[in-house]
């Protein structure tokens, strides 16, 4: 069974890449046939959102005309061809931006820092993930994605959430591959216009550029779990004499020190003011997301004005979706829809926790730079299972980071099979009611929040289960 496993992840990646576009575009036909006969449609109603907006612009109206339509006219501009082409064109462009996402994330795992004297390729590899080549395990991580059921559905069903996904990873590959700092920017600002959530990145990209930052060469796992490839032999020798070290990145270059000659971090130091005076790199990144972000902006508040900033930007900080969905708040929101003096302490309750969350993960793993992706991963994450409005297309933006954090979590295969046994009973069980209040009109409410509670849990049961089986590669400083 593990030969046949190994060969299929080991097929030219040229060919995972067609057949899993072929499945795609399988299931984007089968949806033509799906919505003539179910009750229940397979097309999501964003597209034909996306659509009518579409209408508007090619009738040189405004897509804001299209009521819902809350997202950039960008959308609604890449899906034109529905209306020229072939009603399913839309769906195709989501489907091939999930090929893209997969090529990035295969590219991106062979990440390489360089320093002014010559490289410094550290490639961790995880027995856990894989037994063969850097290649097997570049493999396996990008079928992460392209065979995982729940990227295929969304695309198909004609969701856009694979587009913000790819700017959110070529970000990321311009940043850490090709160290185009400016360009980083300017995809990040992209991002940021295209679906808003990008934006929680921010500050960790700002660290991750930091005089601050550190490259980390302590081993956690004593057994090792972790093997080091190096370029430069003389680096693996300075690497193996000093086994709890840290890299410091400096103008010269990169200079390895004993975890024990770097003083204690406490967060009261005065000195901790000088994280947020940005160095050269920094300048870059952030003058390239101002120019493209507000470039963007100027240009379609000229054309759809007020409207467009409001259901861009505006309406997703305010939003309040009283409908049933797997948050954590929606029982809450919905029991106080028609109350106009809402106190301090549900707007607290409801955003405080992830902002703190969203701080640390930022600070802890952008300042180091084997970590920027699971500092992604874990801002995602609590952005997701603790937002005040819970769709299955939210998990589609942590599916788009984990492939390149697998070969950093160390986890039994048991206990990844039982957590994600646990996270899709705690959806089945959620839908149940879900369909009962939808489609057959019962009261259901209070199960829908039950259940709802139940799949926090267990989010939150998973995230923790990802820091703690997580190889951080880190100093022991914090």
């Amino acid at each position: 069974m593990y030969s046949v496993w190994h060969k299929f992840v080991n097929i030219n990646y040229k060919f995972h890449l067609l057949l899993a576009f072929v499945i795609r575009l399988v299931l984007i036909l089968y949806s033509n046939y799906h919505d003539s006969i179910s009750e229940v449609p397979y097309t999501d109603v964003d597209y034909k959102v996306f659509t009518d907006a579409a209408r508007h612009i090619l009738n040189g109206k405004s897509p804001y005309n299209r009521h819902t339509y809350r997202y950039s006219p960008l959308v609604a501009i890449f899906v034109i061809p529905n209306l020229i082409v072939h009603r399913n064109f839309g769906k195709i462009i989501f489907s091939v931006g999930d090929i893209i996402v997969a090529l990035l994330i295969r590219h991106r795992k062979q990440l390489k820092q360089h320093n002014k004297h010559g490289k410094l390729n550290i490639v961790p590899t995880v027995k856990s993930i894989a037994n063969g080549p850097l290649d097997t395990m570049v493999n396996i991580s990008m079928l992460i994605w392209l065979y995982n059921p729940l990227t295929i559905t969304i695309s198909t069903r004609g969701n856009c959430d694979s587009l913000a996904a790819f700017f959110v990873l070529l970000t990321l590959y311009t940043l850490q591959c090709q160290r185009s700092y400016f360009l980083s920017g300017i995809i990040h600002g992209i991002s940021i216009h295209f679906r808003l959530y990008p934006v929680m990145y921010s500050l960790a990209f700002f660290m991750f550029l930091s005089k601050f930052a550190v490259y980390t060469t302590e081993d956690r796992r004593k057994s090792n779990n972790t093997v080091m490839t190096l370029e430069n032999t003389s680096t693996m020798r300075q690497v193996r004499d000093t086994e709890n070290s840290v890299v410091l990145s400096s103008k010269g270059g990169h200079k390895i020190l004993p975890c024990k000659e770097i003083k204690e971090r406490t967060i009261f130091k005065k000195e901790y003011l000088l994280y947020v005076v940005p160095n050269l790199d920094q300048l870059k990144l952030i003058t390239g997301c101002l120019i493209s972000l507000f470039s963007l902006t100027y240009i379609f508040y000229n054309m759809y004005g007020y409207k467009f900033l409001y259901e861009t930007y505006i309406y997703h900080f305010i939003r309040r979706d009283t409908r049933h969905n797997f948050s954590l708040y929606f029982y809450l929101q919905y029991l106080t829809m028609w109350v106009k003096n809402i106190g301090i302490w549900q707007k607290a309750l409801v955003v405080l926790p992830q902002i703190v969350l969203l701080l640390v993960f930022s600070m802890r793993y952008g300042l180091n730079k084997f970590s920027l992706n699971f500092s992604i991963l874990t801002q995602t994450i609590v952005m997701v299972i603790y937002n005040s409005v819970l769709t299955s297309q939210y998990f589609l933006w942590i599916m788009a980071v984990l492939p390149l954090c697998v070969w950093q979590i160390n986890m039994p295969k048991n206990m990844v099979f039982f957590l994600l046994t646990i996270w899709f009973a705690a959806q089945g069980v959620w839908l149940l009611p879900a369909y009962l209040l939808e489609f057959k009109g019962e009261n259901t409410f209070m199960f829908i929040w039950i259940q709802g509670v139940s799949f926090f849990c267990v989010n939150v049961t998973i995230l923790g289960r990802l820091i703690s089986c997580f190889l951080h590669c880190r100093e022991k400083i914090v």
